[in-house]
């Protein structure tokens, strides 16, 4: 088996992924790739649409964000770490603009138009 086929842990927290913080506040992806306000189970649901084998936990905190409680997912690919985030972050807008077009909001209610 060559180095390259090994597949590899990677693990992602929100912050990563998430356009309003900074690159020195933890932010690990170009802010033209990133997105406001990532919840982990929006990466949850990235992950599952992308094929990825993850594990998902929600009782764990950035470092340093100690007292957020974020959560975090493990992700196992032979991708780097870059080319995860971009992709979760491309299916993440996905899944936003889906749900905005289907008229639901947040709590899966239509909405109104006035």
């Amino acid at each position: 088996m060559k180095r390259d086929e090994i597949m590899s842990e990677t693990m992602i927290w929100p912050i990563y992924l998430d356009k309003d913080k900074s690159l020195s506040q933890g932010r690990k992806i170009s802010n033209e790739y990133a997105i406001s306000e990532p919840r982990i189970r929006e990466i949850e649901k990235a992950a599952k649409r992308l094929g990825y084998t993850f594990i998902v936990e929600t009782d764990k905190s950035y470092p340093g964000e100690w007292y957020a409680n974020s959560g975090r997912i493990i992700i196992s690919s032979e991708e780097s770490k870059k080319e995860i985030l971009i992709k979760l972050s491309a299916q993440i807008k996905t899944i936003r603009e889906t749900k905005k077009s289907s008229g639901f909001g947040k709590k899966g209610k239509k909405r109104k138009n006035k």
